[in-house]
Parts: structure tokens; C-alpha cells; sequence
């Protein structure tokens, strides 16, 4: 069934040894939203790069992620570190071989001609290295993620200083399907709101922006978990929590919501290891009236074969998205089980975490 706004919703039944579950999955969808910041000429892309990273270091969220997760701040820094090497290498070579080009084409020309003749041999020559190394960098995109990156961070700049209208407008949208669907659901049907990797700090605005409008979801009968997989919180609290995100991260922290973070340690991509309330709730002074959600790893290793896990451990985009495969043992994180077992969603994960019920 095809629904508003790229948003896509299916219903199944799925049997189980302790019994049949039947279930409605909704997925919320904002990549054409985003699209256009993902679309801009080379020059903007440029621009908006340097604009992004200025911000994200001037909100001091390199400093952060290097004393809180050192392995996640190596992710974080690769955009820009990758940026100014691929500024370096499209710019020294030409920079450098500058007097030996103008002086070549000093001694092959004419002197009448020499000088401008020199000039084009240099721009021409310059505009072909930066035209085969931008050309280069796009070959090895889909190893590299580098652009992807690149324009992430702007879309998470313009997102954490509150100047991206239209992905704004969108997490409100999503927030009266939620509470729609919420109201529409049977009264002992759960309800569980899942989100990856960066759609776990999008998660936080559609949430809050759900309880302004419902403070009492989390009560339902039939019961309401908030689950966060493989966070990015870094990625967009490092451009600082004041301009909505340390807001949004209180109004969570602070409902009755039973909020779940799921993280693997050996997932570099994902900044687990920081406690997402301390640090972005207390940019609001919110954090001494706040809880932390229940935090565990998935145990990455664990959950896959010996000779999956060798192939992916050092392919750290692709391994970033292991939360999503099935679980060969029932007492470790699954996915599938948890949104479609036959256990609530609470219970279930109250028991991979090991806690008492």
C-alpha cells in the first residue's frame, strides 16, 4: 500500500513455535526530502563542505567525539580530513608545476605569444588533474562513501542549526501519521518505533514532536517502545544541541517512553558508546531530570558466521548495517523477532539485555 510522502506500509503474518503474529510494518521514508541537498554543483558542494565542517569544529563536536569514542571519531573526521586531501591533491600538482609549465611554454612559443600561450597550457592543464581527480574520487565512490559524506554533513548541519525547512516540515508529517496510526491501532496492539543510524537523530525530532501532540503515547494499553539502532548522534549533535536537538533529546528522555539503544562495538560508523542524554540533554540543562534509554551491544561477532564476520569486519559501511540480519541464536538481538515475535517488544528486549522483568 502506498502511502504519502515516499512512506510505504505492508501487513503480514508470521508464525512462530510459540504461536502466529500478525503485523503492520510502515516505513517512514525522507530521502527525496533530502535529495536536492545531495544534488548541488561542484562549487556548492565546495562551499557548503567547508561551511559544514567550520560549524561541526566550532561547536567543538570534534574535540567531543575524540574524548568519548575515539574509533567513531575517526568516522567523523574522514569527511573532512578526506576533503582537505582531496583539495591537497587536486591543488599542489598544479600549484607546484606552475613555473615549470609557464616556463616550457615560454621556450615553445613565440615571445609575442609566449605568455598567454603559457597561461592556457597552465589553466588547461590544471582543469584536466582536478577534472580527472574529481573524476577519480566518483570511480571509487561506492568503496569510499567519501561525496556521500560530504554532503551528509551539510544536510546535518542545516538540520542541527534549524534551517532545513523542508526536512522540518517532514518529521511533523511523520509525527501525525504516528500518532494516527497510534490511534487507529487495536487496543492491545503495540506500537514500536524503530530507527538507523542516521535515522536515529531524525527519530528524536519525529518523537518529541509526537509526544507535543500525544504526551501520553507511551501509556497506551497495548504499549509503546522507541528503538535506536546503531546510533548517529554524534554526526548531528556535534554541530551543538542548541538549536532543537538538546530540546528534542529532553522531551524524549524525560516521557515515560521506554527507549532502547542498540549499538555494536566493533561498529565504528556508530557512536554507542556515548550516553545520548548526558550529552546533549544537559546542552539544555535537562539531563539532571533525565533518563538514559536501556543500553546494550548486539555483540556483533556473535551474530553472524565466523567467515561473515571476517569478510565485513574491515568493510565498516557495510558492517555498520549488521543490525538488520537475522540472529542465528534466539537469546541475542534480532531484528526480526523483535518487530515481528511473538513477545512484546518491551519483554523482548528487557530479556537480551538481561535484565530482570
Amino acid at each position: 500500500m502506498e502511502t504519502d510522502d515516499r512512506t510505504a506500509a505492508w501487513s503480514g503474518r508470521v508464525s512462530w513455535p510459540e504461536g502466529t503474529v500478525e503485523t503492520r510494518f510502515v516505513q517512514l521514508d525522507w530521502r527525496d526530502t533530502i535529495k536536492p541537498d545531495f544534488e548541488r554543483s561542484w562549487f556548492r558542494v565546495m562551499t557548503d563542505a567547508l561551511w559544514s565542517f567550520y560549524h561541526y569544529a566550532q561547536a567543538g563536536g570534534y574535540n567531543a567525539v575524540l574524548k568519548s569514542n575515539w574509533a567513531h571519531s575517526i568516522f567523523c573526521l574522514y569527511p573532512a580530513v578526506g576533503f582537505a586531501l582531496y583539495c591537497a591533491v587536486s591543488l599542489i600538482p598544479p600549484i607546484l608545476l606552475a613555473p615549470v609549465v609557464l616556463a616550457w611554454g615560454s621556450m615553445l612559443a613565440m615571445s609575442g605569444v609566449a605568455s598567454l600561450l603559457s597561461w592556457f597550457f597552465l589553466v588547461a592543464g590544471s582543469a584536466l588533474w582536478m577534472a580527472g581527480v574529481y573524476g577519480f574520487t566518483r570511480l571509487i565512490e561506492p568503496w569510499t562513501y567519501f561525496w556521500y559524506l560530504v554532503n551528509s554533513w551539510y544536510f546535518m548541519a542545516r538540520l542541527a542549526r534549524n534551517v532545513h525547512p523542508e526536512m522540518l516540515a517532514r518529521i511533523e508529517k511523520f509525527a501525525d501519521l504516528i500518532v494516527a496510526l497510534s490511534n487507529q491501532a487495536d487496543d492491545d496492539e503495540e506500537v514500536v518505533l524503530v530507527s538507523h543510524s542516521c535515522g536515529t537523530f531524525v527519530a528524536i525530532y519525529i518523537l518529541a514532536a509526537v509526544l507535543r501532540r500525544n504526551p501520553d503515547i507511551a501509556k497506551r494499553k497495548g504499549g509503546f517502545a522507541f528503538v535506536t539502532l546503531g546510533p548517529a548522534f554524534e554526526c548531528l549533535g556535534g554541530f551543538g544541541a542548541g538549536k532543537g536537538f538538546g530540546q528534542a533529546m529532553a522531551t524524549v528522555a524525560r516521557a515515560d517512553v521506554d527507549w532502547t539503544d542498540i549499538y555494536g562495538p566493533q561498529d565504528i560508523v556508530c557512536g554507542g558508546r556515548t550516553s545520548p542524554v548526558a550529552r546533549y540533554a544537559s546542552k539544555v540543562g535537562m539531563a539532571s531530570v533525565s533518563r538514559e534509554p536501556r543500553r546494550f551491544s548486539v555483540r556483533i561477532p556473535d551474530r553472524m558466521s565466523a567467515s561473515r564476520y571476517r569478510y565485513l569486519r574491515f568493510r565498516f559501511f557495510r558492517l555498520h548495517f549488521c543490525y538488520f540480519f537475522a540472529s542465528p541464536r534466539s537469546d541475542l538481538f534480532d531484528l526480526y523477532r523483535l518487530l515481528f515475535g511473538p513477545e512484546p517488544a518491551k519483554r523482548q528486549l528487557q530479556m537480551w539485555a538481561g535484565e530482570n522483568e
